[in-house]
């Protein structure tokens, strides 16, 4: 029997008047987050409930940090 995980979500509904306001919001949002949080976004988005170790190892790539470098 696999263990089920409890997860409670925040919504959130906001109104915008254009769809550049509404980006705006985004880019504002995810500058405040710190990179641990930013990784574990896309981990939650990108990893299966219960991963095993070749998932994984064909999931995750290694970028060098020059690639980086505009961000």
């Amino acid at each position: 029997m696999v263990g089920k995980c409890e997860v409670t979500i925040e919504k959130i509904v906001r109104k915008f008047r254009s769809f550049e306001e509404a980006d705006n919001a985004d880019y504002e949002y995810y500058r405040t987050l710190s990179g641990n949080e930013k990784l574990q976004l896309l981990l939650d988005l990108i990893m299966p409930e219960n991963p095993d170790a070749s998932l994984i190892e064909r999931s995750a790539r290694v970028h060098p940090l020059a690639e980086h470098e505009q961000c």
